[in-house]
């Protein structure tokens, strides 16, 4: 995994409301775990072969009753390129995504920015002020590098070579509100070097959240 400052990034701001993918949430198949993996594959097949495009993703998610039934929807809007709306839309039909369709415009201010393709590598924001690539080839950034986010230091145990369980203070940085749970237990994985997949986060029921669910959802669920 590659970290970039989003200050290195070409963030594309809009002042108009996009023209947007929407796609019902629960219709997403199981086996996909939410949208997140298959919108970056999406994108990535075609930022590979052009190194040169750039464009942000802003994601709502809502109510809607653009299927004619009540749905809780994802709105994709692309801020640049416009024909990356077309390879979200061919993603999610090939993926068997059951509602999904062309929607209305969506306000960048009320939307997170999810996505960003520049340089031929698709980014995704990791926390505040950092963004992160699954692709290779580049050198990882400092991991220290400016963040919006309050550091908190935590007691990690390791063994030392004596076999013997030891703690030391590490550092680690509170998660902002907008961040998925999906890259927030990536990092958590890649922190303590537990295998992909192993770390879940849950509601006081014990049920792991959606991938795609926000550190926001996360936390209303914990006060409530």
């Amino acid at each position: 995994m590659l970290e970039r400052p989003e200050s290195e990034l070409q963030i594309v701001t809009p002042r108009d409301p996009l023209p947007t993918v929407e796609i019902d949430i629960d219709s997403i198949p199981e086996g996909l775990h939410g949208y997140s993996d298959l919108v970056t594959r999406a994108l990535s097949s075609v930022a590979e072969k052009s190194i040169n495009l750039r464009a942000t993703i802003y994601v709502y998610q809502g109510m809607s009753i653009n299927f004619h039934q009540q749905t809780w929807s994802a709105f994709f809007g692309v801020a640049g390129d416009k024909k990356l709306l077309d390879v979200l839309l061919n993603a999610f039909q090939s993926a068997k995504v059951g509602y999904v369709r062309l929607s209305d415009h969506t306000n960048p201010s009320t939307a997170t920015r999810d996505f960003h393709v520049q340089d031929g590598h698709v980014w995704r924001p990791l926390e505040a002020g950092t963004w992160y690539t699954e692709s290779q080839g580049e050198k990882n950034l400092e991991e220290d590098s400016v963040s919006e986010t309050e550091d908190l230091e935590l007691d990690a145990e390791v063994t030392n070579g004596e076999g013997c369980r030891i703690s030391i203070p590490t550092r680690f940085r509170v998660a902002r509100a907008d961040a998925s749970v999906g890259s927030v237990c990536k990092k958590i994985e890649e922190v303590f070097g537990v295998p992909e997949g192993a770390v879940k986060l849950c509601d006081p029921n014990g049920r792991p959240l959606r991938r795609d669910a926000k550190i926001s959802t996360l936390r209303r669920r914990w006060e409530q």
